[in-house]
């Protein structure tokens, strides 16, 4: 303390105050505090890296909170939407008057559906409500089918299906999803057809089912008597798109943006941390970080399943109470052991055991004991959200 207070002597700063105290006989505590201002003006002085390592290490040490995110209490779905339901709406009136100038382009989008171009809106905020109204009022003369490309287990061959059955009133839906389209597509471009136009609606385009499926859209498209509405949320959803597929779809382009709440859009997802179960976005997450095997062995028992599923909606057994939920089938341990290492997937139990504890581990794969002790195992998705998967993975 006497070379820090001897140097600032030199200058005169402190001098006279230093030298006034020891002359009274004062108590050398009392000059804390000028010791306080004469460390705070050499750390003004001291460059800013210099300050940085001083500051480091430090012995005051850091004051640091030991809560962290898991502590927070999980909240349900039901408790979210009752949560979210209570909130106030911040800038209604600018929302509403948003709105109200985006229906003044209403008679304009419809021009462009006549001019034979599709429409394709971006923006902030739910587009959904907006969208629906849209299809809802100026397109009266066709029927209007609206795909919700958010829903992450859609299955767009089952949308098409009920597209040729319910919509087309035709009896043939075998194919794949491109073989579809071009039927669709074909019974629009042909005569004497008994539906004259029908309004496609694609919420969320750029959704996670719908992306392998851009080119058999596009095809449906481009059919001038097919009309094509459509939103995207994603930032780069342009890039799922080449050359020939946006000249396919012919798109118009509007600035959709709403400010309301992707509620519905949001409405899937997995708000509880602590589930037994994984939804199947967690599902195609973790098959994309496993090798090829494993995604073979995951193969193996979804498509068990998936039989088991359509065996038991069309040949209940007789006299069966009808359960309060479905019923997800099982397959024996052994039997899945057998039928991996017949594709040569695994070559020992060891082996197989350890990819199954993986796929434990995710929550994919659950197992259970029966009381004669043997093992069964399943995966905890109903059949149709298995097969999405599985074209996904495809």
């Amino acid at each position: 303390n006497e070379n820090a207070v001897h140097s600032y002597k030199e200058d005169g700063t402190y001098a006279d105050a230093v030298d006034s105290g020891n002359e009274d006989g004062e108590d050398p505590s009392q000059l804390y505090g000028l010791e306080d201002a004469v460390e705070d003006d050499f750390a003004q002085r001291v460059p800013a890296y210099e300050r940085y390592f001083m500051d480091l290490h430090s012995t005051k040490g850091s004051k640091t909170s030991d809560n962290t995110l898991s502590k927070l209490p999980h909240l349900s779905q039901a408790e979210c939407r009752a949560i979210l339901a209570k909130t106030s709406v911040k800038h209604k009136e600018e929302m509403e008057l948003l709105e109200n100038m985006h229906r003044q382009l209403f008679q304009q989008w419809r021009f462009e559906l006549d001019c034979e171009f599709n429409l394709v809106f971006y923006g902030y905020g739910s587009k959904r409500r907006l969208l629906n109204s849209f299809a809802t009022q100026m397109t009266v003369d066709a029927p209007v089918v609206i795909i919700n490309g958010f829903f992450p287990a859609l299955n767009l061959k089952h949308s098409l299906e009920k597209i040729v059955t319910q919509v087309l009133s035709l009896g043939d839906t075998t194919g794949s999803v491109a073989d579809l389209a071009s039927l669709i597509c074909g019974y629009f471009s042909s005569n004497g057809r008994s539906v004259d136009s029908m309004t496609l609606v694609v919420h969320n385009i750029d959704g996670p089912c719908l992306r392998k499926h851009q080119a058999s859209l596009a095809v449906m498209s481009s059919c001038k008597n097919i009309r094509l509405l459509a939103s995207i949320d994603h930032i780069e959803a342009p890039l799922i798109w080449d050359s020939s597929t946006v000249t396919r779809f012919n798109w118009a382009w509007h600035d959709l943006t709403t400010f309301e709440p992707y509620t519905v859009e949001t409405s899937y997802e997995n708000f509880s941390a602590d589930t037994t179960e994984i939804g199947p976005r967690g599902v195609l997450h973790v098959l994309a970080s496993l090798t090829e095997n494993a995604k073979s062995i995951f193969r193996i028992l979804a498509e068990f399943q998936i039989a088991e599923s359509v065996m038991d909606a069309s040949a209940p057994p007789p006299g069966a109470q009808k359960s309060a939920g479905p019923r997800v089938p099982e397959m024996p341990y052994s039997s899945y052991f057998a039928a991996c290492r017949d594709q040569f997937l695994v070559s020992n139990d060891m082996t197989f055991r350890s990819q199954l504890t993986e796929f434990r581990d995710h929550k994919v794969i659950q197992s259970r004991h029966a009381p004669d002790g043997t093992e069964f195992v399943h995966i905890p998705l109903d059949g149709t959200t298995l097969g999405t998967i599985l074209e996904s993975m495809d």
